[in-house]
């Protein structure tokens, strides 16, 4: 699956210098999920980590659904993200990705730090089923993939079809299809 979303102008080059912002991956990320929020905030100044599991050796495979295309270099692990401060979490998504995530004890402990600190996550696709094991979900207006619906009703949540959910912190997105209402929520969440 290849998305055309095509980045928003820059016109700001400088609009998140001095923010700090982890996007957490793991083997199977969603290409297009982990690369575009990543050139939207760098091409805006922020600072970017890639954040993985300890175990994958500094490098997540990344996928376009299910087939491989590139190795994208972690420069954090759950483990020592934990010991930085980051004005946003962004929650990738991909089948295998999600999975790995929600399932990571040290990556738990890093979103919910994050979320009582009153900072906002971001998480798109599959991804929101991260906040579910996070137990970011009961009480919150969410959307997420079309598979993930059932979970995040079930987990509290008040499931929304629509490309972009903002409830106090939490931002969250359907799917690479809605990759610009996604940035653009970042955006505001940002300033």
């Amino acid at each position: 699956m290849i998305y055309a979303a095509v980045q928003p102008e820059v016109t700001d080059p400088k609009a998140f210098a001095g923010k700090k912002v982890a996007i957490l991956a793991a083997h199977g990320v969603q290409e297009s999920e982990l690369i575009f929020p990543y050139e939207f905030l760098k091409a805006r100044g922020a600072q970017v980590d890639i954040v993985a599991p300890s175990w994958s050796e500094g490098r997540v495979l990344v996928v376009q659904y299910v087939r491989p295309t590139l190795w994208a270099q972690a420069n954090e692990t759950f483990t020592t993200a934990a010991a930085k401060t980051y004005d946003l979490i962004v929650l990738t998504g991909g089948a295998w990705n999600s999975t790995v995530v929600r399932n990571d004890g040290e990556a738990i402990k890093l979103i919910q730090a994050h979320a009582r600190a009153n900072r906002p996550v971001a998480a798109i696709c599959s991804g929101t089923q991260i906040l579910i094991n996070a137990d970011l979900t009961s009480g919150h207006r969410l959307t997420g993939t079309s598979t993930a619906k059932v979970d995040l009703v079930n987990a509290g949540a008040t499931y929304l079809d629509q490309p972009v959910v903002v409830d106090d912190q939490i931002i969250t997105s359907r799917s690479p299809e809605d990759l610009v209402p996604f940035v653009n929520a970042i955006a505001e969440a940002l300033k």
